[in-house]
């Protein structure tokens, strides 16, 4: 089996999730965990509580759409793409406008700890595809699936990475731009990009990387601040 020959190799985000038809089991068994969190937002707001935030949530989507959104439309971000950007993004600032950061991300992160790995799964491929397609080595077939997918994020506008280490044990990948940080940040905090979306990367990528003998680090995102996302894979061998 080729790397190639994966069913969302060179494939962006958005483009998989369309074309990904998830089994109907897996789709259960994501079930209550979105319940579980969709419930705590009920718990502390009451029913009244909530159906305001909803309304809260349609009134800022509204609003923000008529913000100006050119150093976007210069990545070549689409006006469809960015509407789904904006809609999470909007929906983190709200919970966390109603709820306070805390507990806001608290929920959300419960959440990303249930899900998160199924879902980012359906993004890459299960660690043993990987092994299989690298004939036993995993980071051979990732980081070209991971550059792939990468230049496919570019085209469409959503992000922006270059390679600053690629050896037989250890590879980097750095995210220059990223859509949802620039998006939670014109809507006044990229803190909001970072518990409702990369938080995600911490719970999928150790799991990932430790199946495979690999380990995952990071020491900063563009939602904190940072001036790159540092996505580190090295092999364990190499760490002892």
């Amino acid at each position: 089996m080729n790397v190639q020959d994966l069913p969302n190799y060179g494939k962006d985000l958005f483009t998989i999730g369309i074309m990904t038809k998830t089994p109907l089991r897996k789709k259960l068994a994501l079930l209550p965990p979105v319940l579980c969190f969709l419930g705590g937002i009920i718990q502390i707001l009451g029913l009244r509580g909530t159906v305001r935030m909803i309304r809260q949530f349609k009134a800022e989507v509204t609003r923000a759409q008529t913000l100006d959104w050119t150093h976007l439309d210069a990545r070549g971000l689409t006006r469809q793409d960015l509407l789904g950007i904006i809609r999470k993004i909007v929906l983190a600032k709200v919970l966390a406008d109603t709820l306070g950061m805390e507990t806001a991300a608290r929920l959300r992160n419960a959440m990303s700890n249930a899900i998160a790995y199924d879902a980012l799964e359906e993004v890459f491929a299960p660690p043993e595809i990987f092994l299989r397609c690298g004939n036993g080595d995993f980071l051979t077939a990732f980081k070209q699936y991971y550059v792939a997918l990468m230049q496919a994020m570019e085209k469409r506008g959503l992000e922006a990475a270059e390679v600053v280490e690629d050896t037989p044990d250890t590879f980097q990948i750095n995210v220059t731009y990223c859509a949802w940080a620039e998006v939670a940040k014109t809507l006044g905090n990229a803190y909001y990009c970072y518990y409702s979306t990369c938080y995600g990367d911490e719970v999928f990528f150790p799991k990932l990387c430790a199946v495979a003998g690999f380990q995952y680090h990071r020491t900063g995102i563009l939602a904190t601040g940072k001036p790159v996302c540092d996505h580190r894979f090295t092999r364990l061998e190499q760490l002892l």
